[in-house]
């Protein structure tokens, strides 16, 4: 998913396609919003990732806020997502690569700034076309209740040959089944996610989602060329005030 960088970063695995080269879906109703904290736990060969996700409403819309902590270093990032799920404005900063970006819906373009190794960013993206959902495992949740069969999002990457690009990533049900999390069987709804059109040979990721409310429980696939598995799953899920 990435090209070859001597510091490796503490980004999350459950962002993958992020780090890939994409991450955005069509999504529906805001109240399919988990508010609360979800934690995720991630281990990829002998490293180990702590995933936090904190969602609250604020306003009309809702402020999502990710940790990824690992061996002592943080990647954060913070969403504002609209009624349909849709990304209205995030932020990344990863200290370890000197990364700091913020990007939001402006009219007709999504316009991403910010600094990467000492060098200003500043790009234009459509905002047209497959939507825009920087947070993927927020944004399936309506396609995976809805029973689609697939669909197509977009993200803007933060390492690999998607880097400071937004791409198109695609996601294809593959069916239904119960697997075991933290010692309990949940009844999941599996979801393949690959690199759109022909770059889908070169990395595809397996999810899997709550049946009964499209939560984000697990996923499985190779986070770069030639590494190890990486496995994020869920391991705490605590309720918020929704008010």
């Amino acid at each position: 998913m990435r090209c070859k960088n001597k510091k490796r970063s503490a980004a999350p695995a459950v962002l993958a396609i992020l780090l890939l080269l994409a991450g955005i879906p069509p999504l529906a109703a805001a109240n399919t919003l988990p508010v609360g904290t979800l934690t995720y736990r991630e281990t990829e060969g002998d490293d180990v990732t702590t995933h936090v996700i904190r969602v609250q409403p604020e306003g009309e819309v809702f402020r999502v806020e990710l940790s990824s902590e690992r061996a002592g270093a943080t990647v954060r990032q913070s969403f504002l997502v609209a009624a349909d799920l849709g990304t209205r404005a995030w932020s990344f900063s990863d200290p370890g690569r000197e990364m700091d970006l913020v990007a939001s819906v402006q009219g007709e373009r999504i316009v991403l700034s910010g600094s990467f190794r000492g060098k200003k960013v500043d790009k234009r993206f459509a905002a047209a076309g497959a939507p825009w959902n920087q947070l993927f495992q927020v944004g399936l949740s309506p396609f995976v209740l809805a029973a689609g069969r697939e669909t197509a999002f977009r993200s803007i990457g933060t390492q690999g040959p998607g880097e400071l690009k937004i791409g198109r990533m695609s996601v294809i049900r593959k069916g239904e089944e119960v697997i075991e999390v933290n010692g309990r069987k949940v009844e999941a709804v599996h979801v393949r996610i690959s690199l759109s059109g022909l770059l889908a040979m070169f990395w595809h990721g397996d999810y899997w989602y709550r049946r009964s409310d499209g939560l984000f429980l697990r996923y499985r696939g190779r986070n770069r060329k030639g590494g190890p598995v990486a496995v994020s799953e869920l391991v705490a899920e605590e309720a918020g005030d929704a008010r």
